[in-house]
């Protein structure tokens, strides 16, 4: 199972180095028709990707409604953006525990920022 994860998570990028910026609705249908994925599991897995840096979201805010458009991401790991910032501070080695702990931090400010912009869509409509 993952390495059919990996597999899909490659066909994602592979999809954006391709088309470049794409609406996420676009790249949901895409899973669904192509790689055969359910809608929620598509979900599941650009919110995954999206945590881990692999893709990023971006909220056009000038259309009405907002539509969220997503980008290929760093090809850089989480954990060694982390350790490259601890590196640049000399703060030693980053332990496992230390990146999920940061993760779950982001994980609570990612659902807050999420809350929020629905928030502001519904205040648009």
């Amino acid at each position: 199972m993952e390495k059919s994860l990996s597999n899909l998570k490659q066909k994602i990028i592979s999809y954006l180095c391709t088309y470049g910026n794409t609406k996420e609705t676009d790249l949901i249908n895409y899973g669904v028709q192509r790689l055969g994925i359910s809608e929620a599991n598509m979900v599941k897995l650009i919110d995954e990707m999206a945590s881990s840096g692999r893709i990023e979201r971006i909220l056009h805010k000038e259309l009405e409604p907002a539509v969220t458009y997503v980008k290929q991401g760093s090809l850089v790991t989480f954990g060694l953006k982390l350790q490259a910032i601890s590196d640049s501070l000399e703060l030693g080695e980053i332990t496992n525990q230390q990146i999920e702990e940061i993760k779950e931090i982001l994980d609570k400010a990612k659902a807050i920022a999420k809350k929020r912009m629905k928030r502001k869509i519904n205040a648009i409509d």
